[in-house]
């Protein structure tokens, strides 16, 4: 299962070539209160979230969506750290036990910048840090 979050289209990308090469399934993450589709315009929000550590409420994920043993989350980058609607869906849906690929789209951050985060709010799942989606 490919689970990602994705405000201007670039995580989507990457999930969608990724599902094109493994045959998974795609999960978009649903925020209940949505940013604008415009970037430029969810900046100020995302910005706030940051400041304030605002965690944005998520749709939980159906059943069916964690049943896999394998997850690719892909996320992209905001202030240096995952964004923060992943941090809401990894508040509301427990990854125990699973093996979690992530991947995320930054113009200057790198992936290890938010692994502590992601370890934090999955602590009961294996992360795979060497994964890279260019690979596959």
């Amino acid at each position: 299962m490919i689970i990602y979050f994705s405000q201007g289209g670039h995580t989507k990308k990457i999930a969608e070539k990724i599902a094109s090469k493994t045959g998974d399934r795609l999960y978009a993450i649903e925020l209940f209160d949505p940013y604008p589709v415009s970037t430029l315009k969810a900046s100020p929000r995302i910005g706030r979230e940051i400041v304030t550590n605002d965690i944005p409420k998520v749709k939980k994920a159906p059943k069916n969506v964690l049943s896999d043993d394998i997850i690719y989350l892909g996320y992209p980058m905001f202030g240096m750290d995952m964004a923060h609607a992943m941090r809401g869906f990894l508040q509301a849906n427990d990854l125990s036990g699973k093996v979690i690929k992530p991947f995320m789209t930054s113009g200057t951050a790198t992936l290890k910048m938010s692994l502590k985060t992601l370890k934090k709010l999955a602590p009961n799942s294996t992360i795979d840090e060497a994964f890279d989606p260019q690979k596959l």
